[in-house]
């Protein structure tokens, strides 16, 4: 690398006004990004702390309860914590995405899902508080800005402002034959001046990479802080070298522009868009029309059933609740069943939440199978798995608030069962269970 070409494009760069202006606007946009991501994650940080607060607060009633008369409140004299129905339906519990302390640095999908949800024996993985919108992880990101947005899709456009007219200024000029005269080997005098904003750019977005990290989670996240400084690097590094054979061939500093834009539409807007609109045309919109036949008519239906129906279905799911009593008696039990319903309900719940899980996973396996000519949805998701805002993480949520209704359920219902009087310590062991 000839140095006094790398100083004296250093220089360049500070006297020209377009540029320094260019690279001070993406720095702001950068910022503002972060702060942003940083109100979006203490935002969510204090709702949570305040849920638990209130959480907290509304259990600690139920326990005072015991000590009552009543055992239940004043104004509903028909409840009774002593029975464990009422001592389990009167328990508050939430299930919460924590916010990844790398959240700043990108979005994801975390505008699009909700990140706490409070469960009862009726609560499933796609309640209306749950989803604001089913849509594919690949989409692009719209709304607020984020900083994830800025790097894969402005950031190309900052290195096209750069470097389109090195090598096409020259040629415009007709000064490029001096040039080449002065310097035998063209090509790493293109290099070299490309070069430098390679460096300038690498270093901007690693700093804020590792200052915001650092400073937002300390050590905890250091492997994904450096996958997201290795992602961008390689992004940042594959667009240099497109633009080194560019200006190379380049016949002038219009025609650099003209073919950098024209590569920049083509993958970072035609391609992901194209792939989108296909994706949509194969798997349309999913109306969750399986899941809410349950939550209708199915549920309906199932309460319409007769008890020997129901203590049925009750069995194939909880068949702790056979007591293999010779002389059981279906028709004597059925306040036990009918308080038990949500648990059917539940189970069919589940398994409308799996069809449309699995049409989910359908729709990101075929995205996925575009990666080798859509590299921006590949880095868009990379980038969004290291900030835990991407749709496996959200899926994991889901998976969990199902894990919770379904303990619930089972607590619920063989509880019920038992018939077993409820105390402080019995309490106590439920609120174990349900958070």
């Amino acid at each position: 690398m000839n140095f006094s070409v790398f100083l004296y494009e250093s220089r360049h760069f500070f006297k020209s006004k377009a540029k320094i202006y260019s690279y001070l606007f993406f720095v702001l946009l950068c910022l503002l990004s972060i702060i942003n991501g940083y109100k979006m994650f203490n935002k969510q940080t204090q709702t949570i702390l305040k849920i638990n607060d209130q959480k907290k607060i509304e259990n600690e009633r139920v326990l005072n309860w015991f000590d009552s008369i009543n055992k239940g409140p004043e104004n509903k004299k028909w409840i009774n914590v002593e029975d464990p129905y009422w001592a389990i339906r009167s328990t508050t519990s939430y299930i919460f995405k924590e916010p990844s302390s790398l959240m700043p640095l990108g979005l994801g999908q975390s505008q699009q899902f909700g990140f706490y949800k409070k469960v009862n024996r009726w609560s499933s993985t796609y309640d209306n508080d749950m989803v604001e919108e089913i849509s594919n992880y690949e989409r692009l990101i719209s709304g607020n800005i984020d900083f994830s947005f800025i790097i894969i899709f402005l950031l190309p456009i900052i290195l096209i402002i750069f470097t389109y007219n090195i090598n096409g200024l020259e040629k415009d000029f007709g000064i490029h034959k001096l040039i080449l005269i002065q310097s035998n080997r063209l090509k790493l005098w293109i290099f070299t001046r490309l070069l430098f904003y390679l460096l300038l750019i690498l270093f901007t977005i690693s700093t804020i990479i590792i200052s915001v990290g650092l400073f937002n989670s300390g050590l905890h996240s250091i492997q994904s802080i450096l996958s997201l400084i290795l992602i961008s690097s390689f992004y940042i590094i594959f667009f240099f070298i497109v633009f080194y054979f560019i200006v190379t061939n380049g016949k002038s500093g219009s025609s650099n522009a003209l073919k950098m834009i024209s590569f920049w539409l083509l993958f970072c807007v035609i391609i992901p868009g194209s792939v989108h609109q296909y994706v949509s045309y194969k798997y349309p919109v999913n109306y969750m029309t399986d899941f809410l036949d349950v939550n209708r008519k199915q549920t309906y239906d199932t309460f319409k059933l007769k008890n020997s129906d129901l203590y049925n279905k009750l069995l194939a799911i909880h068949p702790d609740i056979n007591n293999n009593d010779t002389d059981f008696d279906i028709s004597l039990e059925r306040r036990k069943i009918r308080r038990s319903i949500s648990s059917i309900i539940n189970q069919m719940n589940i398994e409308a939440a799996n069809k449309i899980e699995r049409q989910n996973e359908d729709k990101n396996s075929l995205i996925r199978s575009t990666y080798f000519f859509n590299p921006v949805s590949f880095v868009q998701n990379i980038w969004n798995s290291c900030t835990s805002t991407d749709y496996d993480s959200y899926k994991k949520f889901r998976s969990e608030i199902e894990k919770s209704i379904k303990s619930r359920n089972k607590l619920l219902v063989l509880e019920i069962w038992k018939e077993k009087k409820v105390d402080k310590k019995t309490y106590r062991e439920y609120l174990k269970v349900l958070n």
